[in-house]
């Protein structure tokens, strides 16, 4: 398994980005997380395959339809990681 987490930035709080997150990632069969950071990013964790992960990352940073993502940032990856289902926070 491999994991990759990352920030996004942009109007992404507030406009259903991290159930959209989730959508996203159940549908490419991937665990992790999807939380609200106090600076107005989401911080998203992905567990999987690293093909799938990368497809589940470009949709996500599409955003649903009221967001814009600006940019986005890699974070260091946890050492424990999460082995079911995809949690909002």
């Amino acid at each position: 398994m491999r994991a990759l987490r990352f920030a996004v930035f942009g109007r992404v709080q507030g406009v259903g980005f991290r159930a959209f997150t989730r959508r996203v990632a159940l549908r490419h069969s991937l665990v992790g997380w999807a939380r609200n950071c106090s600076d107005g990013s989401v911080d998203i964790l992905l567990v999987g395959d690293r093909e799938t992960i990368e497809k589940a990352r470009a949709d996500i940073l599409r955003g649903p339809a009221l967001s814009r993502v600006e940019r986005s940032a890699a974070l260091p990856t946890p050492t424990a990681l999460p082995t079911s289902d995809f949690e909002v926070g």
